[in-house]
């Protein structure tokens, strides 16, 4: 055998080596990462644990899918959480006792309005990590773990949110009529100190009484369904 040969045959044979190596340290990465989210991830009902240094590590190429579903919270959180308490302390704010009908109504338009466009804000956020997602390069056991964290801290929280915004807007609208209801029955019907008060001596039929507590069931009624959606998806949650 001559030299230039054998050096080629040793090259090739750690190249056999080196590839069985890199395969050795990716099956323990993909592991480790598996163990990670079953154990850390998976069973966790809020909140999403950021691996330190030594974690992302273990991880190898693995700490970037995690980073998937890292930054899809992240943006959840800046572009619709945050806006949400924004709207809902705005929106609470400009409903004072003492505001009137017509800044009342000014008040819910608004807060429909900033409503959709979270709702479209959440749409982009939750469509990127999608394809985020579907672009990722995984074997199939690691991928049956991995969508099952998707589900909970991406599609889960995602499907209620988008679930409750109709319900607010419907609420919202209910609001709206309640309001109309009072202003074409101005004279008999007032909101006083952030209450409907109304003139019985105007209402002896008690006809308007009876129809603004109709409305205001409801309203209340659909209150306690967004409610309830909201109770329902953390009983989920947990169960998880």
């Amino acid at each position: 055998m001559n030299k230039r040969f054998r050096s080629i045959l040793v090259l090739w044979m750690l190249g056999f080596v080196v590839l069985f190596a890199g395969c050795a340290r990716e099956l323990q990465q993909r592991q480790a990462f598996v163990s990670f989210l079953q154990k850390e991830v998976i069973p966790r009902n809020s909140g999403i644990l950021i691996p330190n240094k030594s974690m992302r590590n273990k991880f190898g190429i693995y700490a970037t899918h995690y980073d998937v579903i890292v930054e899809y919270n992240k943006a959840m959180l800046e572009k619709v959480g945050r806006p949400l308490e924004k709207l809902q302390r705005e929106y609470q704010e400009a409903l004072k006792p003492e505001a009137t009908v017509e800044e009342r109504r000014t008040a819910i338009i608004k807060y429909r309005e900033a409503l959709q466009m979270i709702e479209t804000t959440l749409d982009k956020v939750l469509a990127t990590t999608e394809s985020e997602v579907a672009a990722l390069d995984q074997p199939d056991e690691l991928k049956d773990v991995y969508i099952l964290a998707v589900e909970k801290h991406v599609r889960a929280p995602a499907r209620a949110v988008k679930a409750m915004i109709p319900a607010t807007g419907e609420m919202m609208d209910k609001n709206l009529d309640l309001l109309d209801y009072i202003t074409a029955n101005r004279g008999k019907v007032e909101i006083k100190d952030g209450m409907i008060q109304v003139d019985r001596n105007k209402d002896k039929d008690h006809s308007t009484l009876a129809r603004l507590n109709e409305m205001q069931a409801e309203i209340l009624k659909k209150a306690q369904s967004i409610q309830s959606q909201h109770g329902e998806f953390t009983r989920q949650s947990v169960g998880k």
